[in-house]
């Protein structure tokens, strides 16, 4: 097996706590019921630290071969993209650097560029609808040596939003940003929230995608690890995203940077995600016995939240598919599954229709959409 460290204390030395064989390493869709990858996907802790990482990783190149959608749909992602874009706003001026924009890229909310010098965009499927000679789209993963013959080159601004939790190694993430950084630049970005997430069970924490456990903690402790000063924290929502405003801290010592570095989180990270799996283990019981005597039963979400729980334990053989917002994913099927994807107009003409819900933070919207739709549907 590659060698895996905590990206804090350095430290090789972890214990596995939970493992699923044989996941599906793509939460989006697929046009067809074949070729699908699976690995096991295994939570490891850090018996110095507490970091937890899912390991082993899977390649990037087949991680993110094709988009899935991911916070392009619904009133909460919404919420939080207008948010993120008032944050920002402030500091649209010189030269923009947008890391994994995508489809929910802050250019979609841009009107006026009189005061951006050029906005690069890194993103191997970003889609753009509009056109200006200032914006330069790079399809490929953020390069620092994209930048590297550009004489007396700085960014004033660098963004991403759900980027970090992707990253595989943080540290060196944050010293590519702090070397393309003017003195005065804005790092500013927003990513899950993942404590309470964890608390709560959610499938969309931890997962192939976002490898490591970045609470607040750690996350506070690899930007002041990597010389940077955090300015200003927003929450969106309790259990939803993190939003931080940083910028290069050039005064701060050796000493200083050690004692703030530090991330001992052992016991506390340990009892958390024990909590976590037997919430799971305990929620699947739940829903199998609860979806035994209904016929049309559908399963919400065609992403990590169904795909955790297909392949949990979940009794698949009363399934009649999955139901999704995005009319991108409708007929195809949930990658690693047989299951056909419907959107939920779908209900309108189903018989007592039952719906297993687990989308996290997303549940009360989409419930009441779900019972709009039909008044009958039984959402466990």
């Amino acid at each position: 097996m590659a060698i895996f460290f905590c990206p804090i204390s350095y430290s090789e030395k972890f214990k596995k706590i939970f493992s699923i064989k044989k996941f599906p390493i793509f939460m989006g869709v697929s046009k067809n019921k074949k070729n699908y990858e699976f690995e096991n996907i295994d939570w490891w802790i850090n018996k110095k630290s507490g970091n937890i990482q899912i390991h082993p990783k899977v390649s990037l190149d087949k991680l993110y071969l094709k988009s899935h959608g991911s916070g392009t749909v619904g009133k909460t992602w919404k919420d939080h993209h207008e948010l993120f874009f008032k944050l920002v706003s402030k500091h649209l001026k010189g030269n923009i650097c947008e890391i994994g924009g995508g489809q929910n890229s802050i250019l979609n909310k841009i009107n006026n560029f009189s005061k951006i010098k050029f906005f690069y965009c890194f993103d191997r499927n970003l889609k753009l609808k509009k056109k200006n000679d200032k914006i330069k789209k790079i399809t490929k993963f953020f390069d620092k040596n994209y930048f590297k013959n550009k004489k007396n080159f700085s960014v004033d601004l660098l963004i991403h939003s759900h980027t970090f939790e992707h990253l595989y190694d943080p540290n060196q993430f944050l010293k590519d940003v702090k070397s393309i950084l003017s003195k005065n630049g804005k790092h500013i970005f927003t990513m899950p929230n993942m404590r309470p997430m964890i608390k709560k069970g959610y499938a969309n924490a931890m997962n192939f995608e976002h490898p490591f456990y970045y609470d607040e903690k750690l996350v506070d402790c690899l930007l002041r690890k990597n010389d940077f000063k955090i300015l200003k924290k927003k929450f969106f929502k309790e259990d939803h995203s993190i939003m931080y405003v940083t910028k290069i801290n050039s005064n701060i010592d050796i000493y200083s940077k050690s004692k703030i570095s530090n991330y001992s989180e052992y016991k506390k990270n340990l009892k958390l995600f024990q909590g976590m799996f037997k919430l799971w283990k305990k929620d699947i019981v739940k829903i199998n016995r609860l979806t035994e005597k209904y016929k049309n039963i559908f399963i919400f979400g065609a992403h990590i939240f169904s795909q955790l729980m297909i392949f949990n334990g979940l009794n698949k053989k009363k399934i009649t598919g999955v139901l999704d917002n995005d009319q991108q994913k409708i007929s195809k099927f949930l990658y690693g599954t047989n299951f056909k994807i419907y959107s939920p107009e779908i209900l309108k003409n189903t018989f007592r229709p039952c719906v297993i819900l687990r989308a996290g933070s997303y549940n009360k919207e989409i419930k009441k959409q779900l019972l709009k739709i039909n008044s009958n549907t039984i959402v466990v």
